[in-house]
């Protein structure tokens, strides 16, 4: 049978105080969601400041009274937020709202906003403390379309070492491969690759993907890469070389050298934590005289990050003489690192440089959120009110199988949603529609006070899951625990009652509408399983023997009709 109402005691202090019921209000939506191509959010928070208000109710009066908190607090994942900073502002006076000033999910996929107010009850001066939360989430847009898709080209520009004249060209690594990126995932072999050439011999077909070039015949040559996909823009990607002319003439018989970099990793892949994989890249220089041995080389570095905006900054330029650097980048939101070796000695002359393009992982996080369209409070015992579960991939809304739960602490085995929830099928729904689908509409009669439906979402066979509290702010029934609360020396027992009002009167005085169940946790909020044999005790009045207590215990009582 449903339960109309619970209320718990502690067993120390006396408490027969008015239940509270609290609530945390917000003006934006409970998702932000992240485009890692624009480095963008919507809602962008800095524009539409997310405004959290606390409200407090006495369970059966409709009436809003956090006006008449004793305190209110704030807490963000855990640590109370004592006065306003740059991300968040508290309300100085009144009613203590709290502002969201920036987007705080730029370094976090989720945020938990707690407030604690403290309550002085008006009938007994004594102070009830209410707790709830509101989670707020950032889910990735992914990448879509165009913006996806990205050439890279193993070998940007290539300088080609040769004698004064320009002939005795060495030609080692003188060559390029284009890779095609959508997201993070190399579609090269979906694309159609023609290579276009300029005083350029090239050992590969003009079909490849790869260039190797063995020739020269002028001093400056290149070959363009077309790729081709229907449906997609066209990617144009050109690997350039250049001759250096080395000695004078007469020297002819001296042998070039020639000059390249090498660096450990041809792209950056970005995952929508903004992580890095690999987390750095390493370059090192390397040289080879003429047909002779290649060898690592003594140069000179710079290198430079593109940032979101499209300019290249410095971020690191060589002291002295060096093999090798690895480079860390900067920032979360850069777009390429560009790494250029110069010879031994300074950064004036080029001998090359390569091009490191960020690419952003493609796969998009899934996430379910229960919501509330139409709110999550009914009044007067009537009416009813929707909840929703949306699983996102990312930005997008996706179609799952749906099952949904409310919070049973009866129910001791997993039937899908977890120890201590209950099923809501044919069977046992109380009156609750649509619960194989993505919206359950429950009756006012399924929320005896303050209830909890979970929705587990099975969606490409992983499930996800969320729960969302809802209430009825104006229940006519509402219970307090009395009598005695403490023990002497381990001995003796206590007598407690289970009282019930509505409209201010108390009602079932004699015992006898209502189910009165009872449960004893210990100082750990964990149920004794074996108190009374059974684990329970039944009605209106029951005895506690200090022998069932511990220190300290929590006794609660369910009152079902």
């Amino acid at each position: 049978m449903p339960i109309v109402t619970s209320s718990m005691t502690t067993l120390v202090d006396l408490n027969d105080s008015r239940q509270l019921q609290l609530y945390i209000k917000s003006n934006q939506p409970r998702v932000q969601i992240f485009d890692p191509n624009a480095s963008t959010y919507t809602p962008n928070w800095p524009t539409n400041k997310p405004v959290l208000t606390p409200e407090l109710y006495i369970a059966g009066t409709s009436t809003d009274i956090i006006a008449q908190a004793k305190s209110i607090k704030w807490f963000v994942d855990g640590v109370e937020l004592t006065a306003s900073n740059t991300d968040y502002t508290l309300a100085a006076s009144g009613v203590k709202t709290l502002t969201v000033n920036t987007n705080v999910l730029a370094s976090a996929n989720s945020k938990l906003f707690t407030v604690e107010v403290v309550y002085t009850d008006t009938r007994t001066g004594a102070d009830i403390v209410a707790k709830n939360d509101i989670e707020f989430v950032k889910v990735s847009s992914g990448q879509k379309g165009t913006a996806a898709i990205t050439g890279v080209l193993s070998n940007e520009t290539h300088t080609v070492p040769t004698l004064f004249d320009g002939s005795g060209g060495v030609f080692t690594n003188a060559a390029s491969t284009l890779t095609i990126y959508e997201g993070s995932t190399d579609v090269t072999g979906s694309w159609t690759i023609v290579q276009t050439r300029t005083n350029v011999t090239v050992t590969e077909a003009t079909s490849s993907r790869t260039a190797t070039v063995t020739a020269l015949s002028a001093d400056t040559g290149s070959v363009t890469f077309t790729a081709t996909r229907s449906g997609y823009s066209t990617i144009t990607k050109t690997f350039n070389l250049t001759k250096s002319k080395q000695g004078t003439a007469g020297s002819n018989g001296t042998s070039p050298t020639a000059y390249w970099l090498v660096v450990d990793a041809s792209a950056l892949e970005r995952n929508v934590a903004l992580a890095y994989t690999p987390a750095s890249i390493a370059v090192s220089a390397k040289s080879q005289v003429g047909t002779g041995t290649p060898g690592n080389y003594s140069a000179r570095f710079i290198i430079e990050e593109q940032d979101a905006g499209g300019t290249w900054s410095t971020k690191y330029t060589s002291a002295a003489n060096e093999i090798s650097k690895t480079h860390t980048p900067t920032s979360n939101s850069i777009k390429a690192v560009r790494v250029k070796m110069y010879l031994a000695g300074g950064t004036t002359t080029l001998l090359d440089e390569q091009l490191i393009p960020v690419v952003d992982d493609g796969a998009e996080p899934v996430r379910a959120i229960v919501w509330t369209p139409e709110g999550n409070v009914v009044r007067n015992g009537s009416g009813s009110l929707k909840i929703k579960c949306d699983v996102y991939q990312g930005s997008t809304v996706k179609t799952a199988a749906y099952a949904w739960f409310v919070q049973e602490p009866s129910q001791s085995t997993d039937v899908g949603g977890g120890i201590g929830w209950k099923k809501l099928d044919a069977t046992y729904n109380l009156g609750v529609t649509g619960y194989t689908t993505t919206e359950i509409t429950v009756p006012a009669s399924a929320i005896p006070s303050v209830e909890s439906f979970k929705c587990v979402a099975t969606f490409s066979g992983a499930t996800y899951s969320d729960v969302a509290t809802v209430s009825d702010v104006t229940d006519p029934i509402s219970s307090a625990i009395v009598g005695g609360t403490t023990f002497k020396n381990g001995e003796g027992s206590v007598s407690v009652t289970c009282k019930l009002f509505q409209n201010g009167e108390e009602i079932d005085s004699a015992g006898s509408e209502y189910t009165y169940t009872w449960s004893l946790y210990n100082e750990n909020n964990v149920k004794i399983a074996n108190w009374n044999t059974t684990g329970s005790k039944v009605g209106k009045t029951i005895t506690v023997a200090a022998g069932d207590v511990t220190g300290r215990a929590h006794l609660g009582c369910d009152v079902s009709k």
